[in-house]
């Protein structure tokens, strides 16, 4: 399974909410381009072309919570 960064595990869940970009990068307090620039790198690394692939794969038991953060994790 990828392994993707903690910040990018946090971009992941706002996009499965449907925030844009811009929204994301409002409420982790970085800029839209860093946003994009981490879509970007879960993309490569899930080998997915859309961000609602990226969900469906990011959340389809590829992770987990790690703790009560809820941030995930690879399972392995």
């Amino acid at each position: 399974a990828a392994v993707l960064s903690r910040r990018q595990l946090q971009v992941l869940e706002w996009v499965r909410d449907g925030k844009t970009n811009p929204e994301i990068a409002s409420i982790l307090g970085i800029s839209p381009a860093t946003v994009k620039n981490h879509v970007q790198k879960m993309l490569r690394k899930l080998n997915v072309n859309n961000r609602a692939q990226a969900v469906a794969r990011g959340t389809g038991g590829h992770f987990k919570p790690a703790a009560a953060d809820g941030v995930g994790q690879s399972p392995d």
